[in-house]
């Protein structure tokens, strides 16, 4: 069947697709389920590479990364189910800079049926509910995971509530390149499109100037873009490329995850989550690692804009500051 116009074609694929055929990357999701993303050149290059022909980004990164590494804290986790762990200052010992946060929204088990994971979901109330302010210092950011579904509002209306504002949406777009890997296939019952992308959602509390504040701020330095692929079916591990893009932007030290996982685990950070195997997180000395000259541990900044060289800041480095992208210094926007 197909006459003249199957023929036609035949001959033309026989040859190669035409420039329509080449590029109809959504025909080609329908054919063989490989995502359009798939296909972006150079989405999955190392730092090294992929400032190859950025020298100056390039310097900054590596310099930037080896700061961070050198300064972080040992990494501190502790095993603990958040509805009934109080988030207070004494129970870490002082509040935090940056306060990273994956709750295991109702959109991940509707997504993943029948999966052997098992996904002990929250209501989106009950995410709002936790008390972020509490630990939170002023100013500090939050990084909140959302996925693709009710979590796009509901995590505005989170924010909101622990005295954030919203001033960044990181999306991460998920390819699914590994042959070996089984990847999610049925979609959200709820959704209108096909799901291959998240959002997390970045919140600041208080006054934070970037063309004033480079002792606590470096902007501009990564994109608010994030590939990579897709973890396996019913997993809602997150893409490791976002601690990085968190640690290049603030410059305080005090970093909390909330629902994490042993594979969340690392240096700077204090992880927190009910499916964590153990714990070694002692808040006198983890605050102990954050001194002012007096010796005694430094808690919060409480409102008042931290000077450089406060204890809980990555120190000034010369080199960094050189190589940074800056904003022109009358800007006066945020």
């Amino acid at each position: 069947g197909g006459g003249q116009f199957g023929r036609d074609r035949g001959a033309a694929l026989a040859v190669g697709p035409s420039r329509g055929d080449a590029n109809d990357y959504c025909q080609h999701f329908v054919d063989t389920g490989q995502r359009p993303q798939n296909f972006l050149r150079d989405a999955h290059m190392t730092d090294r590479d992929r400032f190859s022909e950025y020298p100056k980004l390039r310097d900054l990164v590596q310099l930037k990364d080896e700061q961070v590494k050198h300064f972080a804290t040992p990494p501190t986790f502790l095993k603990a189910d958040l509805r009934e762990l109080p988030l207070t200052p004494e129970t870490f010992g002082t509040k935090f800079d940056v306060v990273l946060i994956d709750p295991p929204w109702e959109e991940y088990a509707r997504r993943a049926p029948g999966s052997t994971t098992s996904i002990d979901t929250w209501p989106w109330q009950d995410v709002q509910n936790l008390d972020i302010s509490a630990i939170a210092d002023t100013p500090a950011f939050v990084f909140l995971w959302c996925g693709s579904a009710e979590g796009l509002d509901a995590g505005r209306h989170c924010l909101r509530k622990w005295g954030f504002r919203r001033c960044e949406d990181i999306c991460w777009i998920k390819t699914n390149k590994d042959p070996t890997r089984k990847y999610m296939l049925q979609q959200d019952p709820q959704a209108t499109l096909v799901h291959t992308k998240e959002h997390c959602l970045m919140g600041v509390r208080g006054n934070v100037r970037r063309n004033q504040d480079g002792h606590i701020i470096h902007a501009n330095v990564d994109t608010d873009v994030i590939i990579s692929d897709e973890p396996e079916y019913g997993s809602t591990v997150k893409p490791e490329e976002i601690y990085a893009v968190i640690e290049h932007f603030c410059l305080g030290q005090r970093r909390v995850e909330l629902f994490g996982e042993d594979h969340n685990i690392r240096p700077g950070w204090v992880t927190v989550g009910r499916d964590l195997t153990s714990s070694n997180f002692d808040p006198q000395e983890y605050a102990s690692r954050f001194r002012m000259p007096n010796g005694l541990p430094f808690v919060a900044c409480n409102g008042v804009k931290p000077m450089p060289g406060a204890p809980h800041l990555l120190p000034h480095n010369e080199v960094i500051e050189d190589l940074r992208p800056k904003s022109p210094p009358g800007g006066g926007k945020r």
